[in-house]
């Protein structure tokens, strides 16, 4: 049974109050590498989780059939995301999973709207 927290009144204004900045990379990992590079990529999120300064919370999307891995992270600011950018256990882990990917693009984007909670 999955248990969700409702955060209070306070915490959701604040999070409404100041938009994340968001940054999305779109990769292909190579042929025959997929469920490896989503190990990888997954055993670095179990890594880091709560540890990086600004994160507000990052989404892994998969699409084995097509071969393409999504990954969005939000961040409190683009300060956080930079300093992310720049932080050796993130360059470190690009070092590792380099030779498991094809094609990676980062996009750092702005939210246009939402609905709902995903």
């Amino acid at each position: 049974m999955t248990t969700l927290t409702v955060p209070d009144r306070a915490a959701v204004a604040a999070a409404l109050s100041d938009p994340p900045v968001f940054n999305v990379s779109i990769i292909r990992p190579k042929p025959g590498k997929f469920d490896e590079f989503v190990a990888v990529q997954h055993a670095q999120f179990l890594r880091l989780r709560g540890q990086v300064q600004g994160v507000r919370g990052n989404r892994m999307l998969t699409s084995p059939e097509k071969g393409v891995v999504v990954l969005v992270a939000s961040f409190d600011t683009a300060a956080d995301a930079r300093r992310f950018s720049q932080d050796p256990r993130f360059t470190e882990h690009l070092e590792r999973v380099k030779p498991l990917i094809d094609s990676a693009e980062a996009l750092p984007v702005e939210l246009a709207y939402e609905l709902g909670v995903i």
